[in-house]
């Protein structure tokens, strides 16, 4: 590997907490990394905190502005040029110790796709509302542990990507990161890493915190900021689907998380009137892998996904000026 091991990758595009985001970047240990952000905001507001750290390590560039949050990350994937790779979100802090000990466990398991720790929730002051789990030992997770742990209960036990060591070494590619089964992921990118990965190698959980997700409300995991916000649960079918289908997920799990998605499903259509668009297919998949089918992600689903989309894309579109 190059003098620089680690690239710290910022997707970047609103100014409320980037200077926290940064510093605790700078704040890593050694001398091995660099930090990329890529500035999505189409403003003059990121420019100016990023310039008044005057650090050697930054490198600052600008996306054509507003280009969305996946080819944010895929700009910042196509200009990163080291091997092992964190995104940090522009809301998100590392705790200091993130980089050496994410590194290490990678050191120690080259063959891992990715290493994770866990994290605290801080709100918007940066309070620690909810601590991160008990420490515990580190663990190689194989991939039939951690789809039955994400796909087989319709969670994420991970957590997001600002707690994530990526090896791209292992053959990962931004590909894996915004699709999956072909499809472009909106939401729950980090799931599709996570899945697509464990195909390429497992993964090493460190079992200690090693970053802070901020909730607060204008976030893209919040409904209200989100208007893409319904590909939160539909993309967990197409997980259900494609795991399935390789052999990954076992009958009884996939019925268990077709079951969980199915109630899923009617409390959001109340909010989220294009997920109901799903919800016929999804009521035929449990009988679909009672049956043994394997083939579910076919072109009946992804005619029903591509209406799906096109409603949601065609609601999340400004309302046209009037005069």
């Amino acid at each position: 590997m190059s003098v620089l091991d680690v690239s710290i990758l910022i997707p970047a595009f609103r100014p409320t907490f980037l200077r926290e985001a940064i510093a605790s970047a700078l704040a890593q240990s050694g001398d091995d990394f660099h930090i990329l952000i890529s500035d999505d905001s189409g403003g003059e507001d990121l420019a100016p905190i990023v310039e008044t750290f005057r650090d050697p390590r930054i490198r600052y560039v600008r996306t054509s502005g507003r280009t969305g949050a996946g080819e944010n990350c895929r700009n910042l994937w196509r200009l990163c040029e080291t091997d092992r790779m964190m995104f940090l979100f522009d809301d998100d802090v590392l705790l200091p110790y993130a980089k050496a000990e994410l590194s290490a466990a990678l050191d120690a398991a080259p063959q891992a796709s990715f290493a994770f720790g866990r994290r605290h929730v801080i709100d918007a002051g940066g309070r620690i509302t909810r601590e991160a789990p008990p420490n515990a030992p580190a663990a190689v997770v194989e991939a039939p542990e951690l789809v039955a742990a994400m796909v087989g209960s319709v969670t994420n036990p991970i957590g997001e990507l600002s707690n994530v060591m990526i090896n791209r070494a292992c053959g990962v590619t931004a590909d894996d990161l915004l699709t999956y089964g072909g499809l472009k992921l909106e939401v729950n990118a980090d799931v599709a890493l996570y899945l697509n990965a464990s195909r390429r190698g497992p993964a090493i959980g460190l079992g200690k915190p090693v970053a802070a997700f901020r909730l607060h409300g204008a976030q893209n995991s919040a409904a209200a900021f989100n208007p893409k916000f319904p590909f939160g649960a539909v993309e967990w079918e197409l997980f259900v689907r494609g795991e399935h289908d390789a052999g990954r997920l076992p009958q009884a799990a996939a019925l268990k998380a077709v079951e969980k998605l199915s109630g899923a499903y009617e409390a959001w259509s109340k909010n989220h009137p294009d997920v109901a668009l799903m919800a016929p297919g999804l009521n035929s998949l449990a009988a679909r892998i009672r049956e043994g089918v394997t083939g579910t992600l076919d072109d009946a689903f992804r005619a029903d996904w591509a209406r799906f989309a096109a409603a949601v894309h065609t609601r999340s579109q400004p309302a046209p000026a009037t005069t």
